[in-house]
């Protein structure tokens, strides 16, 4: 078996070793990215699956009180860009019934927990109020209590349907910590929608519906992707959490046209169209010759920053979640290095990573 180190020194094998994760201070809202896969890699997530994955995506972020930006669902993994509140607040008894409604409101009496019980006991006052409202918000507000719920309900109902036993995922999620900046956030959210276009399945993002922007624009709203909503609004999002409404048709518009920009590119050879797939191999041709690509360019390949960097953003922002929460990773001891291989902005990671940069 083949074994690696860990970050506190100790010899774990390589399938069971945990990843470094950076956490924003409590009471802070973070943004992750966040990644796993389903175990040995194989292929299970057809499409009716991943239609059943995304509702439940729905419901379990509704119930935790996280934002999904973007997303994307691949046959045997997925990808997540999340917005987690710093602290879950003050919630009224309705409040917390409604979210209660999402994950233990189907009436299947499959489950330890169900819709009357929460009910039954907010109602009845005293101490039952109490432990129940303690119980369903310590599920709250939290990226690995989002994740676990996530992952669990989606394998319980694979394994009983399949008739299958034993772990669908393989190993804990991984997740890097990405700072709210509008620059950071579009390409960490470009990055997650350009998933099929590097796996070669479609050659214009918006034609695949299991990721956000494929789901806004099939849905002839691409005003409503998330990700769009949130840039536009995100001055207000850091300043007082709150989510925000866009009254601006022409900032939600501007916003588009630049994210637009990450997702389609011309190809490194001379082409007619501006919205060429760009061939993973030409770029790679261009890095070994000490070739600059743009950040739209860079994008078309799978950059191990996005799921090995552990802090994403500028220089003082990483230095700032390094001195509110010291992480034990080695990697992450050193300055924050900028993002190799192209034009990345000045976007720096908390990672330098040894290996390429391209996976």
């Amino acid at each position: 078996m083949e074994y690696a180190e860990s970050e506190r020194g100790r010899r774990l094998p390589v399938k069971s070793r945990r990843f470094p994760r950076a956490r924003v201070p409590e009471g802070e809202v973070g943004h992750y990215h966040v990644i796993s896969r389903v175990n040995g890699r194989a292929r299970m997530l057809t499409a009716d699956r991943r239609e059943v994955f995304r509702d439940l995506l729905r419901r379990v972020a509704g119930f935790c009180g996280v934002e999904v930006l973007t997303f994307c669902f691949m046959e045997n993994h997925f990808h997540l860009l999340v917005r987690v509140p710093g602290a879950v607040g003050e919630l009224t008894d309705d409040e917390v019934l409604r979210r209660a409604a999402l994950l233990y409101g189907d009436g299947k009496g499959r489950q330890p927990l169900d819709l009357e019980t929460v009910r039954w006991a907010l109602a009845k006052g005293g101490e039952t109020r109490g432990k129940i409202r303690e119980l369903l918000l310590g599920r709250m507000g939290s990226l690995p209590m989002f994740v676990k719920i996530l992952k669990q309900r989606f394998s319980v109902r694979f394994n009983r349907e399949t008739g299958r036993v034993g772990t669908l995922w393989e190993g804990p999620f991984k997740s890097v910590l990405v700072e709210p900046s509008r620059r950071m956030l579009a390409v960490v959210g470009a990055y997650i929608d350009l998933n099929p276009v590097r796996a070669g399945i479609v050659e214009d993002p918006k034609d695949y519906r299991f990721s956000g922007y494929g789901e806004a624009v099939g849905k002839g709203r691409p005003g409503e992707h998330p990700l769009l909503r949130c840039l536009v609004n995100l001055d207000a999002l850091l300043a007082d959490g709150a989510e925000g409404n866009c009254q601006d048709d022409a900032r939600l518009d501007r916003e588009a046209r630049e994210y637009r920009k990450l997702l389609y590119v011309k190809a490194v050879v001379g082409s007619p169209s501006n919205k060429v797939r760009v061939e993973e191999g030409r770029l790679r041709e261009v890095l070994a010759k000490k070739g600059g690509l743009s950040t739209a360019e860079l994008l078309r390949c799978r950059v191990r920053y996005f799921t090995d960097g552990l802090i994403l953003g500028g220089r003082a922002y990483i230095e700032r979640m390094r001195q509110n929460q010291p992480l034990t990773a080695s990697s992450a001891k050193r300055s924050p290095r900028e993002m190799r291989g192209g034009d990345w902005g000045g976007l720096c990671s908390a990672r330098d990573l040894q290996k390429g940069v391209i996976s």
